[in-house]
């Protein structure tokens, strides 16, 4: 029971820290940002801080992957037993493009692409955790309907990328770019429904 408290205690503080650290980041820019701030801000000594992420690199990484885990749980919400491919690939698309929408998710977004050039690595990082795990686990969606005949057979990756391309990509860079901040929710679901309609067109068997 003690041991399971103290994991729990530390997973708490882990969170706790990856919160301020995010924070930290989105208000002061990466380059800007060091592990003193943090822990000043965090309210605790820097050794406190290293015990849980020996550099800022480290740290940046982790506050990264628990945003996109974040974001990717809208795949995975998609129910797998839905005999419907459009109303699963609707389902799976809104949920997804919800949490993208998230404005920490837009934050980190624009902070990424804002350093991306001074640290490429922080791109690279990005990439890898988010858009090609996306990818990925929408083409692990799209394969069994493929396998099933609902759909065209196909590469699953080059569609799960186009299926993206078409109902999240300009109302991403739209919100990103702050074009069209005020969009309303019908006109976001305008966007994915047709996105949606367009791909099962191209993918129709």
């Amino acid at each position: 029971m003690s041991v399971a408290l103290n994991v729990s205690k530390r997973d708490e503080r882990r969170e706790t820290i990856l919160d301020v650290a995010r924070d930290c980041f989105l208000a002061d820019g990466y380059a800007t940002t060091s592990m003193s701030t943090i822990a000043a801000r965090l309210g605790g000594s820097k050794g406190t801080l290293y015990n849980y992420f020996k550099n800022k690199e480290e740290l940046f990484a982790a506050v990264i992957q628990r945003q996109c885990g974040e974001v990717l749980e809208g795949i995975s919400e998609a129910p797998a037993d839905e005999p419907d491919p459009r109303t699963r690939l609707l389902r799976m698309a809104r949920n997804l493009l919800a949490r993208l929408l998230q404005p920490d998710a837009l934050a980190i977004n624009r902070l990424v692409i804002a350093e991306g050039d001074r640290f490429p690595e922080l791109g690279r990082l990005f990439y890898e955790s988010g858009p090609r795990r996306g990818r990925d686990r929408i083409a692990a969606q799209l394969k069994p309907l493929m396998d099933s005949g609902q759909l065209r057979r196909a590469d699953p990756l080059q569609a799960a990328s186009q299926l993206k391309d078409l109902t999240i990509g300009n109302v991403l860079w739209l919100r990103l770019w702050g074009a069209e901040p005020a969009l309303t929710a019908e006109e976001i679901d305008g966007y994915v429904v047709r996105g949606i309609d367009t791909f099962l067109r191209a993918y129709a068997p």
